[in-house]
C-alpha cells in the first residue's frame, strides 16, 4: 500500500517538556522528508479512553496511507505489548492498551507485535517506548516498510471498557466519553442512532438528573449561559452550554448517563 508521508502524533505528553520534539527527532532522522502533523499532545494525562475516542474520530482527517502514532502509554516498560497495525486504509503504532480499540471495527485489519528490534532505537528506555521504539517504527511505516516485517502477528482484542448504547423501554441510554477543552460533553450516541430511535419525532434529553430539552443545530439557538444538546462536527451528541462550559455548569464527568426519551417535555 502506497504511504502518505504523512505521520501524525497523539500524545498525552503536553509541550512543557522535550518528549514530543524528542520523537520528532528520531523520525526525522529515518525518514527526513515525513510530514509530520500535531493531532494533539494534550490528553489528559494516562487517559486512554480520551486517546482512542480522539484517534478514532481525527485518523479519517488524513489520506489514506497515513500512519498515526499514539502514545498515551501508563503502562510503559511493562508486558503490555507494543503494536502496528493496518486498517481502513490507515496505519496505526500505539501500546496494546486500548488506544486502538476502534480498529476491532475497522475493515482490512492486519496487526503485528512489534518484536524486531532492529527497526527500534538503541538503547530502549523502560520509560520512553514512544522515543525508542514506536516512533522509529513509524518512520520505517511511513518510508514503506512492511507490516509483517516489523514482528509477529497479533489478535487485537478489546482492552477498554465498551461504552455501548442501550435502548430500555422508550429511552435511548448512553453516556459521556469525552469532554473537550470547551467543556462540551460528547457522549457515545451517533446522529445515525439518534435518527432512527426518534424517527423525527420530538425528544427529550438529560445528563444524569439534570434536563436538557430538545435538539439545536447551533450554539446560538440558545441564550448565553443556557445549556444545549446539538449534534458535533465528528457525528455525536453532545451536550453544551452557549458560551459556557458544561463540564463545570453540570460537574460532569466521562461515564455519566446521557438519556434519549421520545416526546417533548414541558
Amino acid at each position: 500500500m502506497q504511504r502518505s508521508k504523512i505521520i501524525t502524533l497523539l500524545t498525552d505528553f503536553g509541550q512543557q517538556d522535550g518528549y514530543v520534539a524528542a520523537m520528532k527527532g528520531v523520525i526525522l532522522g529515518l525518514h527526513p522528508n515525513a510530514n509530520l502533523i500535531d493531532l494533539t499532545h494534550e490528553v489528559e494525562p494516562q487517559n486512554v479512553q480520551a486517546g482512542a475516542f480522539l484517534l478514532q474520530t481525527h485518523f479519517r482527517c488524513f489520506p489514506v496511507g497515513t500512519v498515526h502514532l499514539a502514545v498515551v502509554d501508563p503502562g510503559v516498560g511493562s508486558a503490555r505489548a507494543a503494536l502496528a497495525g493496518r486498517a481502513a486504509g490507515h496505519f496505526f503504532v500505539a501500546p496494546d492498551n486500548g488506544l486502538l480499540d476502534f480498529c476491532l471495527d475497522l475493515s482490512e485489519r492486519q496487526v503485528v507485535r512489534l518484536t524486531q528490534n532492529k527497526f527500534w532505537r538503541e538503547p530502549v528506555s523502560s520509560t520512553f517506548h514512544g522515543r525508542d521504539i514506536f516512533a522509529p517504527v513509524a518512520a520505517h511505516l511511513a518510508r514503506g516498510e512492511l507490516l509483517q516485517n516489523l514482528g509477529e502477528l497479533f489478535q487485537l482484542q478489546r482492552r477498554l471498557p465498551a461504552f455501548e448504547t442501550r435502548l430500555v423501554g422508550k429511552t435511548l441510554r448512553g453516556q459521556v466519553v469525552y469532554i473537550d477543552r470547551f467543556g462540551n460533553l460528547i457522549s457515545n450516541i451517533s446522529a445515525q442512532q439518534l435518527r432512527e430511535f426518534s424517527r423525527d419525532q420530538p425528544i427529550t434529553i438529560s445528563l444524569a438528573e439534570h434536563l436538557i430539552g430538545g435538539l439545536c443545530q447551533t450554539y446560538a439557538e440558545v441564550p448565553p449561559d443556557s445549556p444545549l444538546a446539538l449534534i458535533g462536527s465528528f457525528g455525536f451528541l453532545e451536550i453544551g452550554v452557549n458560551r459556557g462550559n458544561a463540564r463545570r455548569r453540570f460537574d460532569a464527568r466521562p461515564g455519566d448517563p446521557v438519556n434519549i426519551e421520545l416526546g417533548q417535555i414541558i
